[in-house]
């Protein structure tokens, strides 16, 4: 990769971050799809937005206090129910389901009439962060790091009360907005998608304005390459919110599809999970990179977890590989900041992605 189209793909990355938080709804967000709007514009033909009326919810404020009124650190869940103050007891709840793919423990707080009135997850192994509610709740439902439960269990025991609040907003005027663009014009059609949108309490440079820069790099340098099928650049809104942006696109696609690629979440760590499926394209997908000139240590998952935009485009019955560097250490958090040490990996991801789409048939030299 050329020194200019670092600085640019670099460029581009710290733009993205630095519209801070971009929850789905927000003015931060909308500012950054205008922006990607343009850079699309540059390196795409056929450049189109598409809108989706959606109701937006916003976490304005909320506390979570111990029986001494010490704060416990802790995130709503996204789409958390709200409540004024409440106090109970802490009792075990059993057990939550995340993402179909975490299983945490889960706490309730109980009032003297025996009243549900809050729910409590602990992440394991890690510190609290945002993170979608399936439930479907009407409670203020908190996450909170591994650490705390230690609270939360000395609390079962003394009997002690908890106290705490949630004011929550829903916004019922707001709008999803994807923004696609296209390579090529022939052949079946070829996704290559990132969402550019992140939870509240992160600017999101690893998840995901990096695999968005990505994207829009990988963009860039095929024109240096014949494309042999269409490729669709596609930037998705509400990815954090179970994924609507892409239900929305892929629910609306009518043309035929080769395959998606996604790429979700650009770390500092080496191992570079590769959700794929069904089988038969995974193979297809190991023998490339079985041969990739790159340094990684691949991580093979299949079929692909539900928890990123090419979802929606597997159970629709389409091949799907989804491409990540994962940091779960910073996934969602205010640690997810610009580090220099981040581009390394992306530089990687471009050409691993240049190798794929070679191997796949889609782009020759």
């Amino acid at each position: 990769m050329s020194e200019i189209k670092k600085d640019w793909m670099k460029e581009v990355w710290r733009h993205i971050i630095a519209y801070g938080a971009k929850p789905m709804g927000s003015l931060n967000l909308r500012n950054t799809a205008g922006y990607l709007e343009t850079v699309v514009r540059e390196v795409c033909g056929n450049v189109k937005i598409c809108q989706y009326p959606e109701k937006a919810w916003v976490a304005e404020e909320w506390a979570l206090l111990d029986g001494e009124g010490k704060e416990i650190p802790s995130y709503l869940f996204l789409e958390s129910g709200g409540s004024r103050w409440f106090e109970g007891r802490v009792e075990f709840a059993g057990y939550h389901r995340v993402w179909d793919m975490y299983v945490w423990k889960r706490y309730m707080i109980v009032s003297n009439e025996r009243e549900i009135k809050a729910y409590i997850t602990v992440r394991e192994g890690e510190e609290a962060i945002p993170q979608m509610l399936f439930a479907r709740g009407d409670l203020p439902h908190y996450m909170v790091g591994s650490e705390e439960e230690k609270r939360l269990e000395a609390a079962m025991k003394s009997r002690t009360l908890f106290r705490g609040y949630a004011k929550i907003q829903k916004q019922y005027d707001s709008w999803l907005q994807n923004i696609t663009g296209r390579i090529g014009k022939e052949g079946k059609k070829v996704i290559l998608c990132a969402h550019y949108d992140t939870v509240y309490s992160t600017e999101g440079a690893y998840d995901n304005a990096a695999g968005t820069a990505v994207v829009l790099e990988t963009a860039r340098q095929l024109s240096a390459y014949r494309v042999r099928n269409q490729i669709e650049i596609l930037l998705t809104d509400g990815e954090e919110f179970n994924l609507r942006g892409s239900k929305k696109q892929a629910e609306a696609e009518n043309e035929e599809l080769a395959f998606v690629l996604n790429i979700d979440g650009v770390g500092r760590e080496n191992t570079l999970e590769v959700w794929s499926g069904p089988e038969t394209f995974e193979r297809r997908i190991r023998r490339i990179l079985d041969e990739s000139k790159e340094v990684f240590v691949p991580k093979y998952i299949c079929p692909p977890p539900p928890g990123s935009d090419h979802a929606p485009y597997y159970e629709k019955g389409n091949d799907v590989c989804m491409l990540t560097f994962n940091d779960q250490g910073i996934l969602h958090s205010p640690k997810d900041v610009y580090e220099e040490r981040k581009l390394e990996n992306m530089e990687k991801m471009v050409r691993i992605v240049l190798e794929l789409l070679q191997g796949l048939g889609v782009i020759e030299k």
